[in-house]
């Protein structure tokens, strides 16, 4: 006992094994019946024995960490291998528990709106709310839930090339939440109609969003320039218009007075012409 006791972790006689799910690693010997654990970092090296052997060594085993559960207790103690495993490890069976769940709720959701059709007299904007949640839950199970279905299969046969890794499957998870979480608000609404006694909901009370009072603002140092009151800019209005048209008229005075001078100028240029021959008779 001894002898194995002092045997250094770093000698060739001694593997490495790597759990992922521990944040400290640790190191076992070859030893089938003692196992030396080195927690590194702490510069202390703890000799977990078998029970038999706890006295003599002066250890208590309850210091050490729990067994990890996947470690398979008929492996090869001479041959140790590196081992990266996750605590819950999302391949296509963990997907495929995911969906059953989700199927399950909808057809039971589906199952209780018939079973209310049948034993109520509903009106039909009630019903017509069933058909669509139904309809949607319905074609969203036959079409992309059997889809997701066959991927996950693919990912759990080693023989399917290329095989759908485990991020496949959760981007098309991701995807196909939306689509359930349409379908879960209409059955919401329907549950909510079924609570009501089938009576509509009333709406929620809209408060009025009232505003707050205008901030006065404070008056500006120095003279001040009162703005012109409405009377005012009216006067001014008119006065304007009144001037405009008077210059339109004046205007028009001097155009007819252009015309009638130039048609006097034209009758006076006017010359008869008489023949010879007739001023003698």
């Amino acid at each position: 006992m001894p002898d194995l006791l002092d045997t250094p972790l770093d000698s060739p006689d001694t593997d490495m094994e790597v759990l992922s799910s521990r944040a400290i690693p640790r190191q076992y010997s070859r030893d089938a019946a003692t196992s030396t654990v080195s927690i590194q970092g702490s510069g202390n090296h703890y000799h977990a024995c078998a029970s038999d052997d706890y006295e003599d060594v002066g250890f208590d085993p309850s210091i050490l960490p729990p067994p990890d559960p996947w470690i398979d207790s008929s492996m090869s103690l001479f041959k140790w291998q590196v081992v990266q495993r996750s605590v819950c490890q999302r391949d296509g069976r963990w997907f495929l528990k995911l969906l059953q769940a989700e199927t399950d709720r909808m057809e039971g959701w589906c199952r209780q709106m018939e079973l209310d059709q049948r034993e109520n007299d509903l009106p039909e904007d009630i019903l017509e709310k069933m058909r669509s949640a139904m309809g949607s839950a319905q074609l969203l199970m036959s079409q992309k839930f059997q889809q997701f279905r066959e991927l996950c299969e693919e990912n759990l046969n080693p023989k399917v090339h290329p095989r759908p890794v485990a991020s496949d499957l959760a981007g098309f998870w991701d995807m196909l939440q939306l689509s359930i979480e349409n379908i879960s608000l209409k059955f919401d609404e329907l549950h909510q109609l079924r609570a009501n006694n089938w009576r509509p909901l009333d709406p929620p009370d809209r408060k009025e969003r009232r505003l707050p009072p205008p901030v006065p603002k404070k008056p500006p140092k120095g003279p001040q320039h009162h703005p012109p009151l409405a009377r005012d800019r009216s006067l001014e209005s008119s006065e304007k218009q009144r001037q405009e048209a008077r210059k339109r008229l004046m205007a028009a005075k001097r155009a007819a007075s252009v015309r009638q001078n130039s048609a006097t100028e034209s009758a006076d240029s006017i010359e008869i012409y008489i023949p010879e021959a007739q001023t003698r008779l």
